[in-house]
């Protein structure tokens, strides 16, 4: 499909503040490439463009940062394949130009790389929490971005987001004070702390959850419900040549483990040490990733011994516990409105640590034709041949590198007249098989 799409606009608009456009301004003829970014662990989608100005009207405009983006890239109207659209609309997007980077100058033309962020992004930089919250996770994560709450509950101070957000309720409370840090980095700091819908269960595998935005708006999302849904499509590599839509160009499979980064993070091995001042208490919460039941592979074990059984913590974090911030808690109590013990926190961060680094252990990277429907967060299936039948498809069992996969970074591609999607695609290793 790359070279079935047309790109049909590729705009700016007048920024909100001291606006030097006075409308559209059009970049088509001078556009060379578009990037388009989306990632799971970004809380803002992103957009480079590489232009050539010929007529130097884009400096001369005065130009400088602010202004909005619109783009729209459409099927070729005699394509005998289906017809989509991929489109950044200003109203929705709200992508605006952060900055102007590499220009160069030369005889009667210059070319530059203009870098676009969400309007939101720029937003966080002054939205600087202090309040203290009470409750759960989710609902402390929609007051602070302004989504899916009444105004009366928006935090003044937060984002006050126009944009929509999709989330899973957190099983689990938690008290804090924003200590002016902003609303991005306050939520990427709730995501390890939150527990989602089998926190209850026997199984206990649902640990840590996911803040990002993708091409439909903002998503709060449990990590293991991210891989529940069925596959939104499915891509094939395919021997020889083929019309199909849904074949994969080009791949590189990535299975390693960095067993130094591994140790310093603490993933097989960590002790917390709580301190309580007004008690004079410590509290030590162990984790060992070889406790981890029923993984859905083996877990990751060290290459040595260390300290005989391999025991002995690689990662040693101190926590002093603020009994002025955290709210009451009653050890026999099962209601929601009480918060779990901090020392469960300890537990609930390490395994999302853990489940976190193992997500990103392995990788598969593809390349196939521009899809505009596909989104970071969504799942597909993709399928290789097996080395002793080529024209048959594995899948998990027979050729481990088939399966399903989840798109964790998403870049779409405009460069040279040709249409291109890259995908980066992870599994969950740690869900239980029987979960």
């Amino acid at each position: 499909m790359s070279n079935n799409f047309i790109l049909k606009q590729c705009s700016l608009f007048p920024s909100e503040v001291n606006p030097v456009l006075e409308g559209e301004f059009g970049l088509l003829s001078g556009v060379r490439s578009i990037d388009y970014y989306e990632s799971i662990t970004s809380p803002s989608i992103s957009v480079q463009i590489s232009i050539l100005d010929v007529d130097g009207s884009l400096t001369a405009r005065g130009v400088y940062g602010g202004e909005k983006l619109a783009v729209s890239m459409k099927t070729v109207e005699d394509s005998e394949f289906e017809e989509k659209e991929f489109k950044l609309v200003p109203e929705k997007h709200e992508l605006i130009l952060n900055t102007i980077g590499n220009v160069s100058s030369g005889v009667q033309q210059q070319t530059a790389i203009l870098q676009f962020v969400s309007k939101d992004l720029i937003k966080n930089e002054t939205a600087r929490i202090n309040k203290r919250y009470v409750g759960n996770i989710t609902d402390s994560v929609k007051k602070i971005l302004g989504a899916d709450v009444k105004d009366e509950d928006k935090d003044k101070k937060g984002i006050n987001t126009t944009k929509t957000l999709v989330s899973d309720q957190a099983a689990n409370n938690y008290a804090f004070v924003g200590n002016k840090h902003t609303a991005f980095d306050i939520i990427q700091r709730l995501q390890p702390k939150a527990g989602g819908s089998g926190f209850d269960d026997d199984t206990k595998s649902d640990y840590g959850f996911l803040f990002f935005e993708n091409h439909d708006g903002y998503h709060f999302k449990s990590m293991r419900a991210l891989f529940e849904p069925e596959p939104e499509v499915e891509y094939t590599k395919l021997e020889g040549s083929s019309s199909t839509d849904f074949k994969i160009e080009d791949y590189n499979f990535s299975n390693g483990n960095d067993v130094v980064l591994n140790l310093k993070s603490g993933l097989y091995n960590n002790e917390t040490v709580f301190v309580e001042l007004d008690k004079t208490l410590i509290t030590t919460v162990k984790f060992n990733m070889a406790e981890v039941a029923d993984l859905s592979l083996k877990p990751p074990k060290l290459p040595i011994k260390l300290d005989g059984d391999g025991a002995k913590p690689s990662r040693i974090m101190l926590r002093i516990a603020d009994t002025g911030v955290h709210q009451h808690y009653e050890e026999n109590s099962t209601t929601l409105e009480d918060v779990q013990p901090f020392t469960d926190l300890a537990v609930y961060q390490n395994k999302s640590y853990a489940r976190f680094a193992l997500l990103n252990s392995q990788s598969l990277n593809i390349t196939v034709g521009l899809n505009p429907d596909l989104r970071a967060g969504q799942t597909i299936m993709a399928k290789f041949p097996t080395t002793e039948y080529k024209t048959d498809m594995g899948d998990e069992k027979s050729n481990d590198i088939s399966g399903k996969y989840l798109i964790s970074h998403l870049r779409h591609e405009f460069e040279g007249g040709e249409f291109r999607t890259h995908l980066r695609l992870i599994r969950d290793l740690f869900t239980p098989e029987n979960a």
